[in-house]
């Protein structure tokens, strides 16, 4: 074989095995599809036969975001969003401090409570000091040695947790989190990071009769009942979580028609038609509206002792007695 001819072979070897950047790759199999994009527009209300860039930022655009757990809860929230950038503004330095703490506070228990509905949490651990241990730095320090200790040996325990101060003002930690625990287990880990004897590690197990929904929305109300009263700084968090925790995610855009009239009633039957769509017809829908309309929120679970008629020309299915 002629020298050309080599160095022409080792060149496509070369470029078949590792291509360098500008060169083409050889099609080995078809490739996989196009994941699909979160962000999605549509119109609410009747397209007219052209939309010009410039009606599109006049009209509003309504954001919606849908966290789907599968039967067991569906959420949906919208609001109408301002397509032209706001001005920043330092942190801290805010004349509305307090309504901006207030909404703060309202975010982090929603978040809170969505990230207890994605690991399906059912138990509580509490872990306790026997001292009067009001040092936060202290309290974050030995919950991180906690979780390293317990990857170590193979005990995975994905968490919700907030800090919480009891009336002589040290420190606990709440964890929500799913399944049974081994107490034990967890004893001897947290004695040898607080000393032995020198804390407590308390599980708390759900009520029976409880649906997995009822129970996330329990732990997340009582574990962030305290939030108001937690020793923090400005710039702190006010809970903490494992880093593997999800929370399913959707989103979607609606640019409004310039005239769109009841845009609040069509929202509301958008999202409730879509919770049917994903639960079924046998569950119990929750709704909430605020801001003179322009925001608004709406859950459903699936309960087998409410069901919804469609068709309002259609009678009620009969119930027995009693």
């Amino acid at each position: 074989m002629s020298e050309g001819r080599r160095g022409a072979s080792r060149g496509w070897n070369r470029r078949g095995a590792d291509a360098r950047d500008g060169d083409s790759h050889p099609r080995t199999a078809a490739a996989s599809a196009a994941a699909p994009k979160l962000d999605r527009r549509t119109f609410l209300g009747n397209r007219t036969s052209s939309h010009s860039g410039a009606e599109l930022l006049d009209g509003q655009i309504v954001t919606i975001k849908i966290h789907d757990y599968g039967k067991a809860w569906v959420e949906c929230s919208w609001g109408k969003s301002d397509p032209r950038p706001g001005k920043k503004g330092s942190k801290g330095k805010s004349l509305n401090k307090e309504q901006n703490e207030q909404r703060a506070r309202a975010r982090a228990k929603g978040e809170i409570r969505r990230k207890c509905l994605a690991i399906a949490a059912d138990h509580m651990v509490t872990l306790t000091y026997r001292d009067n241990l009001e040092n936060r730095e202290q309290v974050l320090r030995d919950l991180d040695r906690l979780r390293r200790m317990l990857a170590r040996c193979g005990y995975p325990m994905p968490y919700v947790a907030v800090l919480e101060c009891q009336q002589r003002g040290a420190i606990h930690l709440h964890l929500a989190v799913k399944g049974f625990q081994d107490v034990r287990f967890l004893r001897r880990c947290w004695y040898k990071i607080v000393g032995k004897c020198q804390g407590q590690v308390n599980v708390k197990g759900p009520r029976p009769g409880s649906s997995p929904v009822k129970l996330a929305r329990y732990l997340a109300k009582y574990i962030s009942k305290d939030l108001n009263s937690l020793p923090r700084d400005f710039g702190e968090h006010r809970y903490f979580c494992s880093l593997s925790i999800v929370v399913p995610t959707e989103k979607y855009q609606i640019v409004l028609a310039r005239h769109a009239r009841e845009v609040d009633a069509r929202m509301n039957r958008l999202m409730l038609e879509e919770i049917l769509r994903r639960i079924g017809d046998d569950c119990t829908v929750q709704h909430w509206a605020g801001g003179s309309g322009t925001y608004g929120w709406m859950s459903g679970f699936e309960d087998a002792t409410c069901h919804w008629v469609r068709n309002k020309s259609t009678p009620l299915p009969a119930t027995a007695k009693g």
